[in-house]
């Protein structure tokens, strides 16, 4: 993977906003300010996924991305303890939509949130509405994952969890 460096991500551009060389991106994983890590797999110059990490307010996301731009799959992590733990986990689809980037609008959205005490939450919202459940007691040991060094986010981006 060829990682690249930004601030935010644009999704309405599908470009970085204020670009960073890898070095301040470092510095400011140390400092905890916000910084955006883009990745595109080497035969591909499209992005397929971002981290976004600002670990002064204890947020990082994991933000997979198809071949329109538009965000399908997204783990956004709190700090707790010294380490993060999936809080949120939202998919979407987009159908048969064309649109790209943040001018799609899903057409389906699955939004799991977890506690650290085992409970669960999944909304289903779509065309014909929405659809809430809970449940308890649910093993949550896999959500936990340590704070990655600064370009080594290769636990944190497992699709599969």
């Amino acid at each position: 993977m060829i990682w690249t460096y930004c601030e935010q991500w644009n999704n309405l551009t599908e470009k970085p906003m204020t670009p960073l060389t890898p070095e301040q991106a470092e510095a400011r994983h140390a400092s905890g300010e916000l910084y955006t890590a883009v990745s595109s797999p080497a035969e591909q110059s499209t992005p397929t996924l971002r981290v976004e990490m600002r670990l002064e307010t204890g947020y990082a996301s994991v933000i997979f991305m198809d071949e329109s731009g538009r965000d399908t799959l997204d783990y956004t992590f709190t700090l707790i303890n010294g380490s993060l733990f999936l809080e949120t986990a939202t998919s979407r689809s987009y159908g048969n939509s064309q649109e790209r980037g943040g001018y799609a609008d899903a057409d389906r959205t699955e939004t799991y949130e977890f506690t650290t005490d085992g409970v669960m939450q999944r909304a289903i919202e779509e065309e014909g509405g929405e659809s809430k459940e809970s449940r308890h007691g649910v093993d949550v040991s896999s959500n936990w994952e340590p704070v990655p060094a600064f370009g080594a986010y290769a636990s944190l981006i497992r699709r599969e969890r």
